[in-house]
């Protein structure tokens, strides 16, 4: 026993400065650099669409459905927040983000993320909403809601 004890010392010596020199040499071939550090970041907007700014109020009918929502827009995102009620009286309520984007002819206006409001708790019976926005020559809106797979009419007014 006398004798295995100092060999175990020796190889966890060795193994210990093996692993030291090692360490160094990849610091010094790699450089050494802070470590990184995750960071919620808030989007914005690179070209902002001032157009939609602020609150607005939205009602449409789908597959028998009504729906009406207050979105809330800064630029190119914003929140809205969705009441559906459905043909039973039973009320659904969600949250979630949305993104405004260009396209050749108007806008997108896509919504993701669907949560009961005020929580973070994801909503597993409301799909996210999308828009298709385009100005009229009257300066007027026309937005039909697309989320089902075919679009609707969607009334639009600031608030």
């Amino acid at each position: 026993m006398k004798t295995t004890q100092p060999s175990l010392k020796k190889l966890a010596t060795f193994g210990l400065m093996a692993l030291a020199a090692t360490s160094l040499s990849m610091m010094s071939n790699t450089g050494f650099s802070p470590p990184a550090v995750a960071q919620q970041i808030r989007p914005y907007s690179v070209d902002p669409n001032i157009a939609l700014d602020g609150d607005w109020t939205l009602s449409w009918r789908s597959n028998g459905i009504t729906h009406r929502a207050r979105l809330s827009m800064d630029g190119n995102f914003g929140t809205m927040v969705v009441n559906a009620r459905l043909p039973n009286g039973r009320l659904i309520s969600a949250q979630q983000r949305m993104t405004l984007t260009p396209t050749s002819n108007g806008f997108i206006l896509r919504g993701s993320r669907p949560t009961y409001p005020g929580s973070r708790t994801p909503h597993p019976n409301y799909n996210p909403d999308v828009f298709r926005i385009q100005p009229n020559r009257s300066s007027s809106l026309n937005v039909r809601n697309c989320s089902g797979g075919f679009c609707v009419p969607v009334t639009m007014r600031s608030l």
